[in-house]
């Protein structure tokens, strides 16, 4: 099923171009933005982002877990922040009745893959009928302007080479399963109900998204900084699986520029967007834990050497992604190269693991600081390696 290709030739009004820097206060400053999923690791990023740029941010979320990114940013005080499950559609029409969004993030997912297998019920209910479940209530009670659809690069059936927004959907998992569906139930809204409307819809598709202050479980970098922790090795349930590895602000970065462009023209940009990294950070699963740990010990931290172990459930094991559209369309690239995606990362954890009274909000603006001026140095280099916090500050 296609659900990727548009016009070729449209590009945001204001320039593809220009640095996310200006668009956040452009398109971003003084309006009322609503973000499911806030309280997750890459919802956490995003609302820092739009609340620091004087957006007026409400985020519709579980309560954050223990320890995780929101708790240690203070997100609560920086946000409007709602508890709640999408899942219940009384709580989704009345959040969208009340604040009255002009522009909405959707990320509230169940977003592993292992927990999809014990409970896969709970992961379609949440990632399809969730998606469905907010497309309505914006249905239903009309005012934004645009929505960005946060699904998955496993949203893909399985193919050769590096996927294109045109090729066909799939999963042969639950998770993915579910990603898939979600990008199907969401290009039937647009066709449906938005097309020529008010509200521009377009979904996007990120690669393997790390970065500072994830600490999910089954997760590669958190299963890393927890073994760093205990001085354990970590375990690699599939080692030789090739993955597009991007840093987190990369995908924010994507995903606010489609809400501009949404912004722009509501319909030309109403499609499937890959926000991936470059062919170059495409890497095993052991490469990218090899270099992984090669940065923590230039931090002066002991790490043991990863357990490389057979897989205990089946999964992909080639995924990558080609973003030439965005790039094209949008003026969006990847900013971060995989050494700098590496280095930024561990150069968070190396601080949280190093002190009790971490500074998680000041380390995670700085890094946001330091990515806004990299995206505004346009046609320069991509950043290849991550500078120290003291060359910023």
């Amino acid at each position: 099923m296609d659900l990727g290709q548009g016009p070729m030739e449209d590009l945001v009004t204001s320039g593809p171009n220009a640095p996310l820097s200006d668009i956040l206060q452009r398109t971003y400053r003084g309006r009322r933005v609503l973000v499911t999923g806030h309280n997750g690791f890459v919802g956490s990023w995003l609302s820092l982002v739009l609340a620091d740029a004087g957006a007026l941010v409400t985020g519709l979320s579980l309560p954050p877990e223990e320890g995780g990114l929101a708790n240690a940013l203070g997100l609560d005080t920086l946000v409007e922040s709602l508890s709640g499950d999408i899942t219940q559609p009384e709580l989704v029409e009345s959040v969208v009745a009340e604040r009255s969004p002009e522009i909405v993030f959707h990320l509230a997912a169940q977003a592993l893959v292992l927990p999809s297998y014990t409970d896969p019920l709970s992961t379609i209910d949440a990632n399809v009928m969730g998606t469905a479940r907010v497309l309505e209530a914006l249905r239903t009670h009309p005012g934004a302007a645009a929505c960005v659809v946060v699904t998955s690069d496993k949203c893909y059936a399985t193919a050769e080479g590096a996927h294109i927004e045109s090729d066909p959907l799939g999963g042969d998992d639950p998770y993915s399963a579910s990603k898939g569906a979600a990008e199907i139930v969401a290009h039937a809204y647009q066709l449906s109900y938005f097309k020529g409307g008010t509200l521009g819809m377009a979904t996007s598709r990120a690669g393997n998204i790390v970065g500072g202050g994830d600490w999910a479980a089954h997760r590669i970098v958190p299963d890393c900084a927890r073994a760093v922790r205990e001085a354990a090795a970590v375990v690699l349930r599939r080692p030789h699986a090739i993955r597009p590895w991007q840093h987190v602000l990369d995908a924010v970065a994507g995903y606010l520029r489609l809400g501009d462009a949404l912004l722009a023209d509501r319909d030309a940009f109403a499609e499937a967007w890959n926000f991936g990294p470059s062919a170059a950070a495409a890497a095993t699963v052991g490469e990218f834990v090899t270099s992984l740990i090669a940065k923590w010990r230039e931090h002066g931290i002991e790490v043991l050497e990863p357990i490389f172990e057979r897989p205990g459930v089946p999964e992909r094991g080639v995924l990558t992604l080609d973003s030439s559209k965005a790039e094209r369309r949008l003026g969006w690239v990847p900013r971060l190269d995989l050494d700098a995606t590496i280095g930024w990362t561990v150069e968070w954890y190396a601080q949280a693991l190093a002190s009790a009274q971490f500074d998680a909000l000041g380390v995670t603006r700085r890094q946001v600081r330091r990515f806004l001026d990299a995206d505004a140095a346009i046609g320069e280099p991509a950043v290849s390696s991550g500078l120290t916090f003291a060359d910023r500050d």
